[in-house]
């Protein structure tokens, strides 16, 4: 039987690593197409 606290807390813990995951790969896409604009833009 979990505690109702450390539930939400595990729950808040995957939630927040996700957006975080989530976050990281759009910086990756972005910073990437911007490299291929330099690179093919001239």
């Amino acid at each position: 039987m979990n505690h109702p606290i450390i539930d939400f807390a595990m729950h808040l813990l995957s939630a927040t690593f996700l957006i975080g995951m989530i976050g990281s790969a759009v910086v990756v896409a972005i910073s990437f197409v911007e490299d291929l604009y330099e690179l093919f833009g001239e």
